[in-house]
């Protein structure tokens, strides 16, 4: 059988009762490409707009099909090849301002699909739109690093605002530290000098949002000037650096927070925070608890607990042992089977 080139990540079906999530088990395909999918720590950037987008996407990664998919799912992802063997490979995922979506042709039988149907709490079923904000803001910024919108493809800054403020609004489930939140780069296309009095304007109406700072951990506007038409691969060159530093920005975040997960680990996650989702959509998604989802800890841990404490009391011995000790086995055993072999 040939190898799959499908990139779906995420694609939305609805009918008249409620929404469905088809997942393309993407992330475990990708962990099937890496090397050494147990030590190399992706990052993930996802990028949505329209054209402008799609422009920079192939200017900044040419090897890649991941600009010419979007039709395909609200949400698609893949690997930046020339990464793939380095300890920390980025993942490049794309998605519209505008979530159009046509329907995959024929059957695709080249790599495993699950369906998700998301029943929503309460008597209305909400629209299309608002449903797709709800995956944005409390399933994939959860796996997302660095976020990348761009504003000439939703209309302007105004309507990027409008776009946040409601992810804010809706507000993100992760349990993680606000310090690995996703990072905003806003990509504008403002001439003359008015670049520095939108950029300040747009920044300080986002920022009074109360709830920004609980769904994004930090916001960056660059602006890219004269990309009408044809565009040559150095026309991105500056949105590129300024990527890759967003991206170790983040990363050093995560390795301060004890976050930075490796692929098996974003792949495994994802199946559980999605699972988490499609049961209750306004959850919040706890990483630990999800990690013991398998392996849950014995409801005679406190008695085995004491019992210990209690040998250790009658043989008078020093409670810092005890203290190491039991900290020890508590680490120990969060970790899955066969991680600390």
């Amino acid at each position: 059988m040939a190898p799959c080139t499908h990139v779906q990540w995420l694609t939305v079906r609805q009918d008249e009762t409620n929404f469905e999530l088809q997942y393309g088990n993407r992330l475990h395909n990708i962990t099937k490409c890496l090397p050494q999918p147990f030590t190399q720590y992706p990052s993930v950037v996802l990028f949505i707009g329209n054209s402008m987008k799609s422009k920079a996407l192939r200017a900044l990664y040419p090897q890649s099909a991941i600009s010419t998919c979007r039709k395909f799912g609200i949400a698609n992802i893949c690997i930046d090849s020339t990464t793939e063997n380095e300890e920390h490979p980025v993942l490049l995922a794309e998605s519209v301002s505008d979530y159009a979506q046509a329907k995959a042709r024929g059957k695709q039988t080249c790599h495993e699909t699950s369906n998700h149907p998301v029943p929503w709490p309460g008597l209305e079923i909400p629209k299309r739109q608002k449903f797709i904000d709800h995956v944005q803001a409390r399933l994939l910024s959860l796996f997302t690093d660095v976020m990348c919108l761009f504003a000439q493809d939703y209309g302007g800054l105004d309507a990027v605002a409008d776009t946040l403020m409601t992810w804010a609004t809706i507000g993100t489930a992760s349990s993680l530290p606000r310090a690995v939140r996703p990072r905003l780069l806003i990509v504008a296309n403002i001439s003359g000098n008015n670049f520095v009095s939108e950029a300040l304007r747009f920044r300080l109406k986002v920022l009074s949002h109360s709830g920004f700072s609980e769904s994004f951990s930090s916001i960056n506007v660059v602006n890219v000037l004269g990309a009408s038409g044809h565009t040559s691969r150095g026309h991105f060159s500056a949105l590129g650096q300024v990527l890759k530093e967003e991206i170790l920005l983040q990363r050093v975040e995560r390795v301060n927070a004890h976050t930075l997960f490796s692929m098996v680990h974003i792949a495994a996650f994802f199946d559980l925070a999605l699972q988490n989702f499609a049961t209750s959509p306004l959850s919040a998604f706890s990483y630990i608890r999800a990690s013991r989802e398998y392996f849950k800890v014995s409801p005679n841990f406190a008695h085995h607990l004491s019992s210990f404490m209690s040998v250790f009391a009658d043989n008078k011995l020093p409670d810092h042992i005890a203290w190491e000790f039991i900290a020890s086995v508590i680490i120990l055993d969060a970790f899955p089977p066969d991680m600390h072999s």
